[in-house]
């Protein structure tokens, strides 16, 4: 936690205490000094013997590959010396930019990026893009590749809990407040080892990622190996959404998916970046004392349609359903129908459906400003689990009672309240199916007694007879 913060961050266990937290750290700075030392001198020595050879077999292939070995190593002369300089206007992030220069490396000094650094993969291996959607093998050299806005961490040893944040905020410095009150009211162990999210020109804060890094020697292997186990895969997934749930105040986007390592990058000069927290680390099981792990993702989404639109739970959960019904309509007409808008990407398919939404919402009678956000979370949601393999199959609706059951702690309480809202929508389609029937027979001109009515409704006499002064009335 920042040594400047006023306030006693949220205690972890004795095997991650400050001392011990220190040690590591200083090691690991020893250990990165030393592997760059023995990177540049073995790239020295390489260099050496290419000039010292007295034969050399000028082939095309030979010839084009130290060509461009030598134009990626005159680019990192040039980025050590005279720092990043943009050329022309780049569209990042939603709006365009240019004139963007900084001397120097972010990592240079700083521990937590330098850790950062080594979950990319390195060389040719990483990649990176100018949008979150197609990354991809940039360049050789890693240095240059830590300069693009969105990178992509080691996939296959995951160490970084990412929550995407849709908030904007008036400064960084009211965001890093906000999750400080978070880290006081005990929902989060502590601040994010890193903030990193757009600076606006009029000193806006706009939608940042908040990453925590596990401690050296925590990553989570994740493999098609047979020993890989499943168990900390599934662990690593649950705690990433416990902390989407913590936050889900400040935007947290539940939608967003936790095990890809795909973010925005806290070393490219396009964003700002903060690393507040270089004191407490903890595990992932020290994480579960914290934030709640069991928290699904379609329950999540609605808490964050009915947190981020202000409409309340009930109200948010009844649009929700409507709007998802439709969504889920909309996907399999598309679908079945071979729409062009089924050929993009999910992104693309996003925002289709976002807009369809919106018409449908609009044409209800339900579009208001705060409807738009639970129209943008059913939409994003439907999309990110969309697959045509179940479009035949019978899907479960969870979370439809997320605000019967609101507030309850036990299985006992859930299950009752379930049964009498069951109970009672089951009792409200039986009157109105009698009250149906019971026109039809007056229109038809019959005798209407309780047991044609019954045979009518397709009840029993039993609730018709139950159920007649109720009918009767309402006629």
């Amino acid at each position: 936690m920042s040594r400047g913060l006023a306030y006693q961050p949220a205690l972890t266990s004795a095997s991650h205490t400050l001392p011990r937290q220190q040690i590591w750290l200083d090691g690991f700075e020893d250990r990165y000094a030393e592997a760059q030392r023995h990177a540049s001198r073995e790239r020295i020595r390489k260099a050496e013997q290419r000039d010292q050879r007295a034969e050399r077999t000028p082939d095309y292939d030979t010839a084009t590959f130290a060509r461009q070995a030598a134009e990626q190593r005159e680019l990192v002369r040039r980025r050590l010396r005279r720092g990043y300089i943009q050329s022309g206007e780049r569209h990042i992030g939603g709006r365009w930019r240019s004139g963007v220069w900084e001397m120097g490396l972010r990592s240079e000094d700083n521990t937590v990026l330098k850790y950062f650094v080594s979950l990319v993969p390195k060389g040719s291996r990483a990649r990176a893009s100018w949008d979150k959607a197609h990354l991809e093998n940039q360049c050789p050299q890693k240095i240059l590749t830590l300069d693009y806005p969105y990178i992509e961490l080691n996939r296959e040893f995951m160490a970084a809990l990412r929550v995407d944040c849709d908030g904007v905020f008036l400064t960084p410095a009211a965001c890093l407040a906000a999750l400080t009150e978070q880290v006081r009211d005990g929902r989060v162990p502590c601040l994010p080892h890193i903030i990193v999210g757009d600076l606006l020109k009029d000193g806006r804060y706009s939608r940042p990622h908040f990453v925590w890094l596990l401690p050296p020697g925590s990553a989570v292997w994740r493999s098609d190996d047979k020993r890989c186990r499943q168990k900390p895969i599934q662990l690593f997934d649950a705690v990433a959404r416990g902390l989407a749930a913590a936050l889900l105040d400040l935007g947290a986007d539940p939608v967003a998916p936790t095990m890809t390592g795909r973010m925005k990058c806290p070393t490219s000069p396009f964003w700002h970046t903060m690393t507040p927290n270089d004191d407490i680390w903890p595990t992932l099981s020290e994480y579960t004392d914290y934030v709640d792990t069991s928290v699904g993702r379609a329950v999540l989404v609605r808490r964050a349609a009915a947190a981020q639109s202000g409409l309340g739970l009930t109200a948010s959960n009844a649009i929700f359903d409507a709007l998802r019904t439709e969504g889920q309509r909309l996907l399999a007409e598309w679908h079945f129908g071979a729409d062009a808008r089924m050929r993009g990407s999910r992104a693309a398919l996003a925002d289709h459906l976002h807009e369809a939404l919106a018409d449908y919402a609009d044409k209800s009678g339900l579009e208001d400003r705060t409807v738009s956000y639970v129209t943008a979370k059913v939409a994003d949601y439907l999309v990110a689990h969309f697959d045509p393999l179940k479009l035949e199959g019978k899907a479960v609706n969870r979370g439809k009672l997320l605000d019967v059951v609101d507030g309850l702690n036990t299985v006992a309480e859930r299950q009752a309240a379930g049964g009498r809202h069951s109970g009672k929508a089951k009792g409200a389609n039986t009157l109105q199916r009698l009250r149906e029937a019971h026109q039809g027979l007056v229109a038809s001109g019959a005798t209407v007694t309780r047991s044609a009515l019954a045979a009518a409704a397709g009840v029993s006499i039993r609730t018709a007879m139950a159920r007649w002064s109720e009918v009767v009335q309402s006629q």
